[in-house]
């Protein structure tokens, strides 16, 4: 059963385009040198069934990379600082975007490691190190249920997110 208030019972998610603008930078900026990087929409749950995501949150992080992969990574104290900034604001994180270098998949990595633990939390993975624009069309959407994340369907995204303009 769908709680209202919770990100388990959002239906909708408006998303202020600001908001994808500063993540989508974050992004770029570290794929420029070859890195992966993270960053979250936080925001409001409003009204039955709706989320407003009108903050970015970038958490100091660290990108690596191996000869066995990619990796970014934010430590605990730093996770810790943005759960305060998130509390003492009364915002929540709705959304967890990071970038992969070529397509956009949910890995095993990024199905162990989800910063976004929350039932009805979105994971949106952003493809080639977040060079082009940023559409909801081009990345992979994932929703947080009881059995792990589920790829939303381009229908399903389309009725879930709007960008709107600040």
């Amino acid at each position: 059963m769908k709680t209202p208030f919770t990100l388990a019972g959002v239906e909708k998610v408006f998303v202020h385009r600001s908001v994808v603008d500063a993540v989508h930078a974050h992004l770029r900026d570290a794929g420029d040198y070859g890195y992966e990087a993270v960053a979250f929409w936080a925001g409001e749950i409003t009204n039955v069934g709706i989320a407003v995501a009108h903050t970015a949150c970038v958490p100091r992080q660290i990108s690596a990379r191996s000869d066995s992969g990619l990796l970014v990574s934010i430590s605990g104290e730093d996770l810790f600082h943005m759960n305060v900034r998130l509390h003492q604001n009364n915002l929540q994180l709705i959304a967890q975007i990071h970038s992969h270098p070529g397509s956009a998949y949910h890995s095993e990595t990024d199905d162990d490691l989800a910063v976004m633990t929350q039932i009805g939390g979105l994971s949106i993975v952003v493809p080639d190190f977040a060079q082009a624009e940023f559409e909801l069309g081009s990345v992979a959407i994932y929703r947080r249920t009881h059995e792990g994340w589920m790829n939303l369907s381009p229908t399903k995204v389309r009725t879930l997110i709007e960008i709107v303009e600040d």
